[in-house]
Parts: structure tokens; sequence; C-alpha cells
């Protein structure tokens, strides 16, 4: 990559332990909290030494074993929580429906969504000389207020080569990069890619409709008569791009309250965000308003609700940020391995490991292109400073470094991939000194079906494909709630709760 615009990123949890034992997760630090204390207790004589044992086991356990091929101390929490939610029936929302309603009433909303609001701001820049109306969610749990734009490309590519498909790669990370420096105010942009088959009529009929004010050709008949002939669907696909600001790292002038600056701020910083995305051979379609937010919700929620949404999209239009969200979701149920929204059953893995070898720029076409199911693949980033870039760099050499001299003086034998994780920490720093930027970045992935048994079938062969690009997939047991909320242009992701991230 050249430039200021270098990006280097590495994945959420992808650090791992270092020095003699290692940066221990909090999960470890409690079980081994907990099991020097039972062993403490115990030959101190204030409790039996079977029951000293019995503690000791489960401490093991949690320690070493595994429980849905993830280690217990890392997805026991979430179970524990899941389980202690459906004892107490909090699994399953419906909303509640007002028979009688005097004036505005809160939004009925999930627990999953709870915290989050809709606003409406106006900007100069989508539409020069004309204020038009955006939409912003504010997350009040993560503090955070987030604008989506929808994206797409130039068609060109597939067909170019691979040295051209690697510089539009280095384009769009030096997009990202822009938002990697000291005391920006965006702290996460998150890419939404969203497919699904829809009917091939519509498609003509678009394409029929767009044409209609053009004269009669052959070849454009036989290739809407090909189209016909061809598939009953074709896949479609949305790129929706978020852009979130950390309300605390917004400066605010005098008099500004947070909120109001921090809106403010996402406007700016999305119309700057839009025009590198517009340098970078990505074409910026639109900002979206409340309305087109709450579509898009709706939309990832049930695909099943797109045509009676299409006769409301004029009521949508006109709504406000407070009626909009009254058109969610009116039924969840969160379960151990999925969630149903509405008429919909959806479930959702994170990336727990990317390709080790070096791949081309189109190595996850097979993922995207060929899976044949309503699917939403995101990519959360979340660009690095570079002064603590620099501090974590210094702070694992010296771990690493440290760790391997500790086992050569103890008479361990240095391993393989203790030395492979110096060299790669060394070819990072010198990165940095060449003048590249970093960013977190994690993958998730919910897959969407009309049923159970669908769901179970299309999820296999979603899981097989991202296996044939190098992506091992993981469900979120006890997290299909929030994975479907991370699949919605809302601002609101788990990726910091996936994973190590010391």
């Amino acid at each position: 990559m050249s430039g200021d615009g270098q990006l280097r990123g590495y994945r959420f949890g992808e650090r791992r332990r270092s020095g003699m034992f290692g940066t221990l997760p909090p999960t470890l630090v409690v079980v081994g909290a907990v099991a020097l204390a039972a062993g403490w207790i115990a030959i101190a004589g204030y409790v039996p030494f079977p029951v000293s044992l019995g503690v000791l086991a489960v401490c093991g356990w949690l320690w070493f074993g595994k429980l849905h091929d993830r280690p217990a101390h890392e997805i026991l929490p979430a179970l524990v929580v899941w389980w202690w939610r459906r004892a107490r029936s909090r699994n399953r929302w419906y909303r509640p429906v007002e028979l009688i309603a005097d004036g505005d009433q809160p939004v009925a909303l999930p627990p999953v969504l709870s915290g989050l609001d809709l606003f409406e701001v106006e900007v100069p820049w989508v539409t020069p000389g004309v204020d038009v109306a955006i939409g912003v969610v504010r997350d009040r749990q993560g503090g955070m207020v987030t604008a989506v734009v929808k994206v797409c490309g130039d068609g060109q590519f597939g067909l170019v080569d691979a040295a051209s498909q690697d510089a539009r790669i280095d384009e769009w990370g030096s997009a990202i990069a822009g938002f990697a420096r000291e005391n920006s105010p965006v702290s996460r942009v998150t890419f939404h890619d969203w497919t699904s088959p829809v009917p091939i009529r519509d498609t003509v009929a678009q394409l029929e409709s767009a044409w209609a004010d053009e004269a009669e050709h052959p070849a454009r008949a036989g290739y809407l008569q090909l189209l016909r002939d061809t598939s009953a669907t074709v896949v479609d696909h949305e790129v929706l791009v978020e852009v979130s600001v950390d309300i605390e790292r917004v400066p605010k002038a005098r008099g500004e309250d947070a909120l109001s600056a921090a809106l403010r701020t996402v406007g700016e910083q999305t119309r700057l965000f839009a025009g590198r995305l517009n340098a970078a051979s990505l074409r910026v379609e639109s900002v979206l308003s409340a309305a087109d937010l709450v579509t898009a919700m709706r939309v990832r929620s049930d695909p099943s609700v797109v045509e009676q949404l299409a006769t409301l999209r004029r009521s949508l239009a006109s709504a406000t940020g407070v009626a909009a969200p009254r058109f969610g979701p009116m039924h969840v149920d969160d379960q151990l391995g999925a969630v149903v929204v509405d008429g919909a059953f959806h479930r959702s893995w994170w990336f727990a490991r990317w390709p080790r070898r070096e791949v081309a720029a189109s190595w996850l076409d097979s993922l995207m292109f060929e899976s044949g199911c309503t699917r939403s693949l995101t990519t959360v980033f979340e660009p690095l400073a570079p002064s603590r870039s620099d501090s974590d760099v210094d702070r694992e050499r010296t771990q690493r470094e440290a760790n391997i001299e500790t086992r050569r003086r103890k008479g361990f034998i240095v391993r393989r991939a203790d030395q492979k994780a110096v060299v790669e920490v060394e070819s990072r720093e010198a990165e940095l000194a060449a003048g590249y930027v970093e960013c977190l970045y994690t993958g998730l992935l919910t897959l969407s079906a009309r049923s159970a048994s669908d769901l179970d079938v299309q999820a296999a062969d979603l899981e097989q494909a991202a296996a044939n690009v190098g992506i091992e997939l993981q469900p979120l047991w006890g997290r299909q709630g929030d994975g479907w909320v991370s699949s919605l242009p809302l601002g609101r992701t788990l990726a910091r709760r996936i994973g190590d991230r010391s």
C-alpha cells in the first residue's frame, strides 16, 4: 500500500498468551483464584478434602475442557447467562399492541435492542444547496452514534487482473486508514454485505422500467429473455457501511452538549469518508435516512416482509425518527443456537480463524457469491491510533522475547510457533516504521431462513463454503440475539466481546 493511507489489520482475539504463563483471560484468572482458595481452605482444615477436590476438579475442567468445540471457560459464561434468562422467561419477547394510545408512547423494543435511539439530522452536503435529513442511531449502552451509507462498486473488480485487484484493495484500506490517527472521534467502521435470492422477474421488471423510454432493440429483448430462461432467482447484494463515533471523544464547542456535538461530528466524518470511498473506485449511492434504516432493519430481520414494506415505502419516507421504529419486530425468541425474529430463523457465527496463508484479493468470492441463501457478512474495523500501535508492539515484542529466553533458561524446548511469533511482531514493527497504520478487525456471519430445517441445511453448506476459503466459523452459542443485532445497520456489535483482546 502507498502513501498515508497504508493499513495493516489484525484480528480481534489474534494476540495469544505471552510471557511464561501469558496474559490470561479474566475467566481463567477467576478459575485460578477459586482453585487456589479451595486448596488453601482444605489445607487449613475449614472444609473436608473431598469437597475441595471436587472444586479443584471443576476448576480443572473449566481450565482445560471444551464445550461446543470451544474452551469451556470462554463459552460457559454466555451459556450461564442464557440459561438464567430462560429460567426467568426472558428469552422470548412479544411486542405489546396498544389498543388505546394517548399521546406519544415509548417504543417497545426487545431487550437486545434496548438503549437504541433513532434521530434525523439535516446536513447540507448530500445534495448541494439542500438540507437533507440523514438517520443517526445512538447506542446509549456503547456511547456511540452511527450513520450509515449505501455503497456499491463499479462492476469491474472481477474483470481486472490480480495486480489491479490488489491495488483496489489498497485504496479501500486507505479509506479506512484515514480514521487511524490520534484523537480521532471515529472508533469503528463496519461493513454489512447482505445477500438474498430474489425472483428474476423483479430484476427483469427493473430493467424494463429503466429502458421504457428507449427504442426497442432485438439484442435487448434477447437479453431479457435469456434472464427469464436462465434461472428463477438472482442473488441481490446490498452493502451498507457504518461510521460510528465515540461520544466521549468528540470535542464540544462552547455551550454545546455532548449529543449535539456527536451528531454534528458523525455527519462531518461520514461526509469525509464518503469522499474517500468515491476516490477508491467505490460509489456511495446514498446516506440512509431514518426510514431507510428502519426498512433495512426490517428486511434483514425478516426477508419475507420485502413486498409488504414496498407498499409502505411512501409512508416510511415521511416518517419521523420517533415514529419509524414502530415498524420494528413483533416477536423475538432467543434460543441457544438460533434466534427467531417474526417469521425468520437466524443463526450467527464469528470468524474464529482466518486463512493462515497469503490469499488473492478475490479469496472470498465463493463464500460471497455461491452461497445461494440469505445471509449477512459483517466485518468490523476498529482503527488504532499510531501511539497505541507503537506501545502495543513494544509490549508484545518484549513479552515474546522474554518468553523464549525464559524457556531456554529453564530448559524447555523453544517451539517454532514462538519463534514465528517473534518474526511476526518484528515484521509488524517494521511496517509501523514504514508508515502503515493498524486496525483491529473481526468477521461475523448471520444466516436467515424460513424454517429451522432450512436453517440447519443451509448452515451446513455455509460452514463448508467458509472452510473452503480457510475460515473457521464458530456459532455464537447463547448469544444468537446479539449476533442478529450485529448484522443490522444499527451501530451495535459484539466484536469487542469475542476473543482475547489483551
